[in-house]
């Protein structure tokens, strides 16, 4: 492969410390060029950061060079590294030097497709690297390392392991079905209910995927004047919505985000519900409708120093089917007994136990029980296996032995699929440009 350069940091107008990094046969030759140090010599040592002068014709900047030796380096092939002054004028001047000298510009990706390619990393590892580049949560961020770290990865081959094993089994019955029937059948059948156990665990922990990288939606609806924009006000410790005792001040929806051990949890303070002959309220109330209807889970404000059943029974009926949390604002004054959640905004009281309840509404531990795929492709692959494995079990005592083998072959296919080791060219290239310069 030929030498690629590119800037690994920000591309930023100005950093502390910029990196630039090249990757390919003719790294160190170039750096060796551009780079004068008196210890960066014949005998450079590998991993070890050395100080010098990058050298040109208009400019000279000081920066340290790291050189990594091939295998032993990111993309399996030899790398060098400039830490140079932050900057993007200088980290930009740098790779014209190096392009000058030979190497080209990266692609988008184009360093972890190499170390792809060299099999330095399986796809479902450099696709957490990418997770993880664009994490937002810390709950993102916790699950992308666990898929760059391998830890799917070392799931996955377990699996496919004990399914290779399985085929073999019943490849070798094929070949003398008298004398391993007894001993292959049962056998066999235990080890693809095993492996169907464990990929609908897989599978049931990428239903988490929605909730971890766009958090969950949480409506928050009542009669006007229940104190909903308060209870947001409270919940995200900002005043972001306008509070007044005048009631249907709030005409429109509301949304603001906030994270919650490591979830994202995006609040919409809606119109208060009620009869209207406000044009502009009755649009706000249409819209608190619909918000409703795409929330996973609504917050219910009641308010505990009125008796408005009437109103409060009509918004009940609309979050039929819907997860909701009930909570009886103004308990401090509280002169109407009402079902639900005490909580007074005003006091402080209860607000992290509405949170908590959403933590728990959401199976919040279960998210991090175990690393979640959070691609399609991914996803579509783990369930692709699940039903070939099923498929082989339905016909397991039914169908000749060679149907379902094609059955259990087609699962290791698709378990290819996840690590990359059986996927197109054309999936490869989606994947990684999906990547920024430099990574």
């Amino acid at each position: 492969m030929d030498t690629i350069v590119a800037i690994s940091t920000s591309q930023a107008t100005s950093a502390g410390i910029n990196i630039v990094r090249i990757s390919g046969k003719d790294s160190l030759p170039i750096a060796k060029r551009i780079f004068s140090s008196k210890s960066f010599n014949d005998n450079i040592v590998p991993s070890t950061m050395y100080l010098g002068t990058i050298k040109a014709k208009l400019f000279s900047e000081k920066a340290f060079c790291v050189y990594f030796k091939a295998p032993k380096s990111y993309t399996g092939e030899d790398i060098i590294e400039i830490h140079c002054h932050g900057g993007i004028g200088i980290a930009n001047a740098i790779v014209r030097l190096i392009r000058e000298h030979g190497a080209r510009p990266a692609q988008p990706g184009e360093f972890t497709k190499r170390a792809f390619l060299n099999n330095k990393l399986n796809l479902v590892e450099a696709e957490g690297i990418l997770d993880m580049i664009n994490a937002s949560t810390e709950g993102e961020m916790y699950n992308a390392y666990r898929l760059m770290s391998g830890e799917v990865s070392k799931k996955i081959t377990k699996i496919e392991e004990l399914l290779i094993e399985t085929i073999a089994m019943l490849e070798v019955k094929l070949d003398y079905p008298d004398e391993l029937e007894e001993e292959t059948s049962p056998k066999a059948y235990k080890n693809l209910q095993l492996i169907k156990d464990d990929l609908v665990k897989q599978v049931k922990a990428s239903s988490y995927a929605k909730t971890l990288k766009d958090g969950v939606n949480i409506a928050i609806v009542g009669a006007p004047n229940a104190g909903k924009s308060s209870l947001l006000n409270a919940l995200i410790q900002e005043e972001r919505a306008i509070v007044t005792d005048i009631a249907g001040t709030t005409r429109d929806i509301i949304s603001e985000s906030i994270q919650v051990d490591g979830i994202k949890l995006n609040f919409l303070d809606t119109a208060g519900i009620r009869e209207s002959q406000d044009i502009i309220e009755e649009i706000g109330i249409e819209r608190s409708q619909k918000a409703i209807l795409g929330a996973e889970i609504v917050i219910f404000v009641k308010d505990a120093s009125v008796e408005n059943f009437e109103q409060e029974s009509k918004i009940e009926k609309l979050l039929e089917g819907k997860r909701v949390i009930t909570v009886c604002n103004k308990c401090d004054i509280k002169k109407v007994q009402k079902e639900g959640l005490d909580i007074s905004v005003k006091q402080n009281i209860n607000i992290q136990a509405i949170l908590d309840k959403i933590m728990k509404m959401i199976n919040r531990d279960s998210i991090f029980s175990q690393p979640v795929l959070t691609n399609e492709r991914q996803i579509f692959a783990l369930e692709e296996c699940l039903r070939h494995i099923q498929s082989a079990l339905d016909a397991y005592n039914f169908a000749p032995t060679e149907c379902v083998l094609v059955d259990l072959h087609q699962a290791v296919a698709s378990l290819a699929k996840i690590t990359g080791r059986e996927v197109s060219e054309s999936i490869v290239e989606e994947v990684f440009s999906a990547f920024c310069v430099g990574k």
